[in-house]
């Protein structure tokens, strides 16, 4: 089973759902201190989420969806997709799978695991 970290104030809605689409979740409240073992991150932007987070994330090696409160205006990447807090929360969960998919084939493909 993929484990996604959710790094957010307060998403308990997006979290079960993540649950119920067949993810182990790690909620994370506050900024990151530690390395975080995850297959996929989520994290909605905010006051208390800054935007090093994602870009941490993503230069550790997982790959990370950043929910932004506006309209993203830098492209996304294979590995960090950015999205508006606009999107539907089962939209969004389908872009995790999404990302999920990609990163552990990309992973076995290069013997690493998957």
């Amino acid at each position: 089973m993929p484990t996604a970290l959710v790094l957010a104030a307060r998403q308990p809605e997006f979290s079960s759902l993540l649950e119920e689409a067949g993810f182990d979740v790690v909620v994370r409240t506050r900024p990151l201190d530690e390395e975080v073992d995850a297959d996929v991150a989520v994290v909605f932007r905010g006051r208390l989420i800054g935007r090093n987070q994602a870009a941490s994330l993503c230069a550790a090696g997982v790959p990370v969806v950043e929910v932004l409160t506006a309209t993203p205006t830098s492209r996304s990447t294979a590995r960090w997709i950015r999205v508006s807090n606009r999107i539907g929360k089962s939209d969004l969960v389908q872009i995790v799978h999404a990302l999920t998919d990609l990163a552990l084939a990309t992973a076995g493909a290069d013997g690493s695991g998957g």
